[in-house]
């Protein structure tokens, strides 16, 4: 039985990264003495930075169909909530594996092997995914990230400000209230100098925004116009930014390959929207930093 938390550290950080999810469970600034990962309080968000797999937000009705047969699958997926193995450990970089199971194939038919790493390089964390089809099948996936960022003492969200890293508008998809892709949420963000603060209301009608067509492969938390984290998300088809207002002292940068299902959808899952695709013995492979700005 492994372990059931992993730790790496250097002079900048500290993280912490759960069996359960193979999860990052704790970001810590040793030079700010400063918490910057979620704490899971699960009276808010219990969670800290989940990995989506294989599906990224809401099937419509919680259901799939795939070659006529229908197949429940809740939000997110399952990898989040089940058990990883460690594969490997070394002072800078730790790995988990997870494989498909009996009880993971009734809900998806498919053999897979999911490996997520994480790796310190001072005041970056790394996380790099791996995604292999065992089998000589297609294989049908998305995948995501998911980490919260907490405000620091004394703060709220609205001392963050969104930072681009460029400037212009960019357009975003928007789930409704049911957690489904509508197309009458759509919408184009418009920033200053690349810049937007989150102002009250800012998530009131848009409660989520993806950022679709990669046009983000790096974008800041900045707190009082001053660098926080920043996330570089290469490649990536898109971005989403999320909290609740007034009751999540946090907020979620996630970078994803593949988004929830449109209101109504109901057609074979190859048609769904952000679908990956491997074809037998095939693997895929994807990664993003989490850079903290205060640890230097």
């Amino acid at each position: 039985m492994s372990e059931e938390k992993k730790s790496l550290e250097n002079g900048s950080l500290y993280i912490e990264i759960n069996r359960k999810g193979a999860e990052l469970a704790r970001i810590y600034d040793k030079c700010r003495k400063q918490e910057i990962l979620w704490e899971a309080d699960p009276k808010i968000w219990g969670r800290h930075s989940p990995v989506l797999f294989p599906f990224v937000g809401k099937s419509y009705e919680n259901q799939y169909r795939l070659d006529g047969t229908i197949y429940p699958m809740g939000q997110h997926g399952f990898a989040r909530d089940m058990d990883f193995e460690l594969m490997s450990e070394t002072e800078k970089e730790v790995w988990y594996t997870l494989s498909d199971t009996e009880e993971t194939r009734e809900k998806y038919p498919f053999h897979f092997r999911l490996d997520i790493g994480y790796r310190l390089e001072g005041n970056t964390v790394r996380v790099m995914w791996k995604v292999e089809n065992p089998s000589d099948r297609e294989l049908y996936f998305m995948i995501g990230a998911h980490p919260g960022f907490r405000t620091p003492e004394g703060k709220t969200i609205y001392d963050f400000t969104f930072d681009f890293q460029q400037g212009g508008a960019f357009h975003y998809q928007a789930p409704n209230g049911e957690g489904y892709a509508d197309k009458e949420k759509e919408g184009v963000l418009h920033t200053e100098d690349g810049k937007v603060p989150l102002t009250p209301g800012f998530f009131k009608d848009t409660l989520t925004y993806i950022f679709d067509r990669g046009q983000i492969e790096k974008i800041g938390l900045l707190l009082d116009g001053k660098p926080f984290v920043t996330m570089e998300c290469k490649g990536f088809p898109y971005m989403a930014l999320w909290t609740e207002e007034d009751t999540h002292p946090l907020v979620c940068l996630e970078p994803w390959y593949g988004r929830c299902a449109e209101k109504g959808f109901s057609g074979d899952l190859r048609e769904r929207e952000g679908l990956l695709t491997l074809k037998g013995k095939e693997s895929f492979q994807a990664e993003y930093t989490i850079r903290v700005e205060a640890a230097e």
